[in-house]
């Protein structure tokens, strides 16, 4: 069978909410939209990210925090000849309260805001850069990593985003202020 027989081609595997993807094509556009806070890591080719007034463009090594229910479309394209490779952390709401609890001593002043609410385009750190390495062994899909080991990930993926910027902080554990309940954990418990 050649390459032309099969069309579109992509693929796209989770391990513990961390997801490795791989285009074949450049015609893999969606709108994305998630519910939780992630950063999209690229390893290689191209990532375009159009919120309907700009577009950024994610090259090869860089790195974009994406806010949690934020509306974007996504192109992922060849870029110098390379196909799209990437990684995505989504960091859930519960393992944001699971870490939440075990970051306590480093409580969050209150007089540090938020972030903007849109996507932000990671500066290249020297922990992302380690961590993003670290990860790339397991673009081999026969590679299958254990869970605790990708839950780790996931804390080092977070430590580098409140290292990196103190309002990520208030903005990743907005669950936390003291005057306002976790409704979506509210509702969970109390509704079907």
């Amino acid at each position: 069978m050649t390459d032309e027989q099969l069309g579109p081609m992509k693929l796209i595997f989770n391990y513990n909410d961390i997801f490795y993807s791989f285009f074949y094509d450049d015609l893999s556009g969606c709108i994305h939209r998630s519910r939780e806070y992630a950063i999209n890591y690229v390893y290689s080719g191209e990532m375009i990210l159009d919120n309907g007034t700009e577009q950024i463009h994610v090259g090869k090594g860089e790195c974009v925090f994406i806010p949690r229910d934020h509306h974007i479309t996504m192109y992922k394209k060849t870029k110098d000849g390379e196909r799209y490779c990437g990684i995505f952390l989504m960091f859930t709401r519960r393992f944001l309260r699971e870490m939440y609890s075990k970051l306590e001593q480093r409580k969050v002043p209150a007089n540090i805001p938020k972030l903007d609410s849109g996507v932000i385009k990671l500066p290249k750190t020297v922990e992302l850069t380690s961590l993003f390495a670290s990860m790339t062994p397991y673009f081999d899909p026969e590679v299958k990593p254990k869970d605790d080991f990708m839950n780790l990930k996931l804390q080092e993926g977070l430590l580098a985003l409140l290292h990196i910027d103190k309002r990520f902080a208030p903005t990743l554990f907005d669950f936390n202020e003291p005057w306002k309940i976790d409704i979506m954990e509210f509702m969970n418990e109390n509704y079907m």
